[in-house]
């Protein structure tokens, strides 16, 4: 018989459960490297899809996105557990991430009708072709921030992301353009685009002093604070510099547009990491919820 008087309770399962979680070395979340790929070769496609329609069409650069964008679907089912069964995986509707492949799926389909209309085929839908691939790429790249809305990563939960994904794809395209097309306003296009993400990346920093503090503070002061420091050189910093060269040296500079297309494909890889690292996987129990602000969301603990 317990002797209830002289021993205390035991403790509940709810605290048991706390006590064990609170031990317990949780890992970040790794980056899954096929996904990441996939990110990086569609938001070259989607960028070079947007910039086209301000240009004369070209087969070249049609048939550059329309490689990419291949790039990008094998990327996306070699992600997947069982490949064979992609066919499977895009008839389920429920699914933001289904919906994000299949406008990758429908901007690849019209990406190959637009090179086709340059050898004579499809020649009545030739001008429509561009306007047909610009809104795809618009709606691939929101559906692209739209499809990790989940619940249990509210740092992936924000509207911000899919605008700074549109105004980095513009970016990649007038880069990709201007390495053998250059433009005398260049360099102030770049300008407009660099401080454009410098301020959504701003907003974002502001969403995740919010919403995963933790996680900010890792990307900080933790391990990730190289690749965080990678990401702003590549993305901000070097585009800047280079812009600063193409603006005193001549909008015609080869080197200086042939570094900006790599620091900017570079950030884009590398903001795939941080965008899977910026989350740990996390229990119930890691969360408390914000006791302050209009917005009822979950925070870190």
């Amino acid at each position: 018989m317990t002797p209830f008087f002289t021993h205390p309770f035991p403790k509940s399962a709810y605290f048991r459960l706390f006590e064990y979680q609170k031990n317990m070395k949780l890992p970040s979340f790794q980056p899954d490297y096929p996904l990441v790929f996939f990110i990086l070769f569609s938001r070259v496609a989607a960028g070079l899809s947007l910039v086209s329609v301000f240009f004369t069409p070209s087969a070249v650069r049609t048939g550059f996105a329309l490689f990419f964008m291949g790039l990008a679907t094998i990327a996306s089912i070699a992600h997947l557990s069982a490949p064979l069964r992609f066919l499977t995986m895009v008839r389920n509707n429920k699914s933001f991430l289904v919906w994000e492949v299949r406008l990758a799926g429908a901007l690849t389909a019209f990406l190959g009708l637009q090179f086709l209309s340059f050898f004579g085929y499809f020649e009545r839908l030739d001008t429509l072709f561009p306007w047909i691939n610009f809104v795809l790429a618009i709606l691939f790249l929101i559906m692209t921030g739209w499809a990790y809305r989940f619940e249990t990563h509210p740092a992936w939960k924000t509207s911000i992301l899919p605008v700074y994904y549109i105004a980095s794809a513009i970016m990649i395209g007038l880069v990709l353009r201007a390495m053998y097309y250059p433009m005398t306003p260049l360099p102030f296009l770049y300008i407009l685009l660099l401080i454009t993400e410098a301020f959504l990346l701003f907003l974002y920093r502001n969403h995740l002093q919010k919403t995963s503090p933790s996680a900010l503070e890792g990307m900080v002061t933790g391990p990730e604070k190289r690749l965080l420091l990678a990401f702003l050189w590549t993305t901000l910093l070097l585009p800047a510099l280079l812009t600063m060269i193409l603006i005193f040296k001549g909008y015609h500079h080869g080197t200086a547009n042939i570094l900006m297309a790599v620091s900017c494909g570079t950030g884009i890889f590398i903001e795939r990491i941080l965008f899977f690292q910026v989350e740990r996987p996390v229990y119930f129990l890691s969360f408390i919820e914000n006791p302050s602000g209009k917005d009822r969301f979950w925070v870190r603990g």
